[in-house]
């Protein structure tokens, strides 16, 4: 599950409260199946849905949520935005809440027998689907409080999903 592990990656990158305690994200895959052809190759595609569970979490949700859809956004591009990330929320107490997030992914996985050496070679392919119309690297998002005169507040700041995960 590369794309899960790097999922849950950036948003621990991203999220300054997961940048202190990354134990408080959970990982989980629901309902996933494997997809293959019958042929001479073992080529196949992994999709599942991704439960991602952030305990006690008391800070803003845009933090997770924003980081999560940049994410999506380069390497599940193709997801129906409608179906594509549901949650949950338990509420703690007055400031934090157990956060459940839903989120359908798929997996390539290119496997080539080599009947000559009796070798099977795999590679997991994560493309990416780069914006053309946005170079940046690193994000910070702000947050106002719409019922204050005050200044943008950073709530989150990571960089670009890296290349290999």
């Amino acid at each position: 599950m590369k794309k899960l592990n790097a999922l849950r990656q950036q948003l621990i990158d991203a999220v300054p409260d997961l940048r202190r305690d990354p134990d408080r994200l959970l990982a989980f895959v629901e309902d996933g199946s494997i997809e293959f052809a019958r042929g001479p190759n073992l080529s196949h595609g992994y999709a599942y849905t991704a439960q991602l569970v952030l305990t006690d979490y008391a800070d803003e949700i845009d933090a997770v949520v924003i980081p999560l859809l940049d994410w999506l956004s380069i390497y599940q591009p193709d997801l129906d935005p409608k179906q594509a990330v549901a949650f949950e929320a338990e509420i703690l107490n007055n400031s934090a809440v157990d956060l459940a997030i839903r989120v359908q992914l798929t997996e390539r996985v290119v496997a080539k027998r080599d009947c000559a050496t009796g070798q099977i070679h795999a590679e997991h392919r994560m493309p990416r689907f780069e914006p053309d119309d946005c170079p940046a690297e690193h994000w910070q998002l702000l947050l106002r409080d719409s019922t204050t005169e005050g200044d943008h507040e950073l709530i989150a700041e990571w960089d670009g999903p890296r290349d290999g995960l």
